[in-house]
């Protein structure tokens, strides 16, 4: 059973790593300004960081299923509230960037706004993490 929760942890830290690592490298390419990368930025949201917003907390269950002493933890409930802000904003950046005209500012800006706070809420359960 050891096994099982390290594969579960593992794999748990490894979605976190490329969502983080997808956040912020479309926080980078959207900061520079290029409207035509807007192909790319939805490749990498659609194709890494949704599928990591869904198993990461697939995996988090399955480990506090298998160690149903994390329940009784109190910050691991403001992590997982923290993390699902972050999925909640990471959707409707999604949503604006799909079905939003980039062009306009307003839009652009609201697209900023909800990315920059997917990443911050991203960060915070990384030092929610690591500080504990």
């Amino acid at each position: 059973m050891i096994t099982y929760y390290i594969t579960l942890r593992f794999l748990h830290f490894m979605g976190m790593a490329a969502w983080f690592g997808t956040a912020l490298t479309v926080s980078i390419i959207w900061s520079k300004k290029q409207i035509d990368e807007k192909e790319l930025i939805l490749n990498l949201i659609t194709k890494v960081e949704i599928p990591a917003s869904f198993f990461i907390p697939l995996t988090g269950v399955l480990m506090m299923i298998d160690q149903t002493h994390w329940f009784q933890v109190g910050w691991l409930q403001i992590k997982i509230l923290i993390g699902l802000a972050a999925v909640v904003f990471s959707h409707i950046s999604r949503a604006k960037l799909i079905h939003g005209d980039m062009d306009d500012e307003y839009v652009s800006r609201k697209f900023s706004l909800y990315r920059n706070l997917c990443l911050l809420n991203l960060f915070l359960v990384i030092i929610i993490v690591g500080y504990k």
